[in-house]
């Protein structure tokens, strides 16, 4: 089951790799895992990645967490890195197509799916950058943009990081 507390698609996908820093857990180990982030994304998109699509969207994903923490610290993404998302960027989205009974359907390669995501990160570098922010949990990764009351939100997300700081804090107070 895929989580999507990040408030964008792009930054979701950024959390299908969790822990990072220490023992990192991979959330997409096969063409089926693929499949379902992206229809259960808030992009919504039907697509039938190959086994080898799985490497693809595991490289965009690295790609875009490198050059999206790099804009965020004020540093110049790798050119390799740059090259690769801007490559996605221009690639055509899902083709719609309008039936003969008024039905429009919709055709999604992964490549067309990549590039909602690059572009859906590229309207977030470029508009709300400054909202972007790191899950409190020092061993969580994960990217979350946030428009909270105040902008005070601290946790990527309640069920996971949210609570278990809240759980230990109130532990800690019970304790002599």
């Amino acid at each position: 089951m895929h989580v999507f507390v990040s408030g964008r698609p792009s930054l979701d996908l950024l959390g299908t790799l969790k822990w990072r820093r220490d023992k990192p857990e991979e959330l997409l180990h096969s063409a089926t895992d693929v499949r379902d982030w992206f229809a259960s994304s808030s992009l919504g998109e039907r697509v039938v990645p190959a086994s080898a699509d799985v490497d693809r969207v595991r490289a965009v994903r690295e790609a875009l967490y490198r050059a999206v923490t790099a804009v965020r610290a004020g540093n110049r993404p790798a050119r390799a890195d740059v090259a690769l998302l801007n490559d996605l960027a221009a690639a055509p989205g899902p083709q719609l197509r309008l039936t003969a009974t008024g039905a429009v359907r919709r055709s999604t390669t992964i490549e067309q799916a990549l590039a909602l995501v690059v572009r859906d990160a590229f309207d977030l570098l470029g508009d709300d950058v400054t909202q972007v922010r790191d899950c409190a949990n020092p061993r969580c990764t994960r990217l979350f943009v946030d428009t909270s009351r105040g902008a005070r939100r601290r946790w990527c997300g309640m069920s996971e990081c949210g609570n278990a700081a809240k759980v230990a804090a109130f532990r800690a107070r019970q304790r002599p």
